[in-house]
């Protein structure tokens, strides 16, 4: 089972790591001393067989028999940790390595074996019967002793270095390296799993905290990455509070609207029910309940539209369409309302070709013109001017009304705003709000600004169909 701490997994990282290296410094510390351990060899054996192969030379010139020559270094030999052989011509000596006769042994363990040497003089490798490699360095002899025309070898040698045996040596030396290596990456990793993890347990007190008190924040400080975390924790935290905040208005300004109607409602509702509405008061409180219901099911579908199109599950239809067609039917159906409100209209439109649902367009089109129709004194004219620009459809609405109030700008388009300048035609506040989101469903937007000369203009921009 893996460890579930960060200290511990931070620990195990490092030991293995120490562990690695180690052992990859071993194999190339045990290659280095291998190559040095072999090299020193040579150079030793050079040193050697200099005043050997003279020795051995200069008594059998003297007319001593090369065993009793050989026999006379013996301990000099030993000493050295070296091995003397004199060995015979070999059978073809054409052969770069010729199968040579051992004649004398220093060691006695290789005499009458064959041995693959070559016909020259220097320095060479060969392994003997056992596997055990041996450097050694070769020099010719005469002598009638050796028979064969009196030809052969002296030969100097000392064992090759071991691989395996290097590694063996340095092993107890590595051990040691290692448990102080491990002790070293304890201590370090320790000091890093605090500076990492200590932010963390700060970090995760903040998110608890939060979790009872949503004005609680986490704080921020450690590694990039838990800053970052805690930023974006923080972020997410305050768009909660913002959208705690928004749901509670809005609960609040929908129990404000509708309490109205309801009220309206339970008084009429119950005058008849007790009698008090009678003759000529019945149907005009019925007319009233009748009103007030109504009231009631367009704010309920208003919401209900505008919660639609913001969570993006209403089917929108995507057909090309003339939007200039499209407003003028919107002018058109709101002709009497603007009459009763002596509000004319001044459209001026191109062919505006957009693509989208018709009647959500339609009504996103109504909606901003009602709201002009609203905002306007009597006696004014709402111009209307659509275009196309940038790839885009742009249809603006100008009123001559009182403008927006200082700070509109970020209340304008949410659910039950009405403006304190709204003339008593105001609706619940929600047409701006489903026009908006009609807008972004169709992938444009609705801003607004007011007028150096009085009013306030509404920009439609929904994207020009290709």
């Amino acid at each position: 089972m893996p460890p579930r701490s960060i200290a511990a997994r931070l620990f195990l990282s490092y030991l293995a790591v120490v562990a690695v290296g180690l052992l990859v410094a071993g194999l190339a510390i045990g290659g280095l001393l291998f190559k040095y351990e072999n090299d020193v060899t040579r150079i030793r054996l050079q040193e050697l067989a200099a005043p050997f192969q003279t020795a051995i030379q200069t008594a059998v010139r003297q007319g001593q028999q090369p065993r009793d020559a050989l026999a006379s270094l013996a301990e000099q030999v030993q000493a050295a940790n070296a091995r003397v052989l004199i060995v015979s011509p070999g059978n073809n000596p054409t052969t770069a390595n010729a199968q040579r006769r051992v004649l004398l042994d220093s060691d006695g363990t290789l005499v009458n074996t064959r041995l693959p040497l070559p016909d020259a003089t220097g320095i060479g490798q060969f392994t003997d019967a056992d596997g055990v490699a041996w450097i050694f360095v070769q020099q010719q002899l005469r002598t009638a002793a050796l028979g064969a025309g009196g030809q052969g070898f002296i030969v100097i040698a000392r064992p090759r270095a071991v691989f395996a045996d290097v590694i063996r040596a340095l092993l107890p030396s590595l051990v040691i390296a290692g448990v102080i290596a491990a002790g070293f990456a304890l201590v370090v990793a320790g000091l890093l799993a605090r500076t990492i993890t200590e932010p963390l347990r700060r970090l995760v007190g903040g998110v608890r905290a939060f979790t009872s008190d949503q004005r609680a924040r986490a704080p921020v400080g450690g590694p990039a990455e838990v800053r970052e975390l805690g930023g974006a924790f923080n972020e997410m935290a305050g768009e909660i509070d913002r959208a705690r905040t928004s749901e509670q208005a809005f609960l609040a300004d929908i129990s404000h609207e509708l309490r109205t109607p309801l009220t309206s409602i339970h008084g009429f509702a119950q005058a008849i029910a007790e009698g008090e509405a009678r003759g000529d008061g019945v149907p005009r409180a019925a007319l009233v309940i009748q009103r007030e219901a109504r009231r009631l099911v367009r704010m309920v579908e208003g919401l209900l539209q505008v919660a639609k199109l913001e969570a993006g599950v209403q089917r929108l239809a995507h057909e090309r369409l003339a939007g200039a067609d499209l407003l003028r039917a919107a002018v058109a159906a709101l002709d009497v309302q603007a009459r009763e409100a002596g509000v004319s209209f001044d459209v001026s439109a191109d062919t505006l070709p957009v693509s989208g649902d018709p009647d959500r367009l339609s009504q996103l089109f109504l909606n901003v013109l009602d709201n002009a129709v609203q905002h306007s004194p009597r006696g004014a004219t709402v111009k209307v001017h659509g275009e196309r620009a940038d790839g885009e459809v742009v249809v603006r609405v100008r009123d001559h009304g009182a403008g927006l109030p200082p700070g509109a700008d970020r209340k304008l388009f949410g659910r039950f705003w009405r403006g304190d300048n709204a003339t008593g035609r105001a609706g619940a506040g929600l047409g701006l709000a489903i026009a908006q989101a009609i807008a972004q469903a169709h992938g444009g937007s609705i801003d607004a600004r007011n007028v150096p000369d009085g009013g306030a203009e509404f920009a439609i921009h929904l994207p020009a169909a290709t």
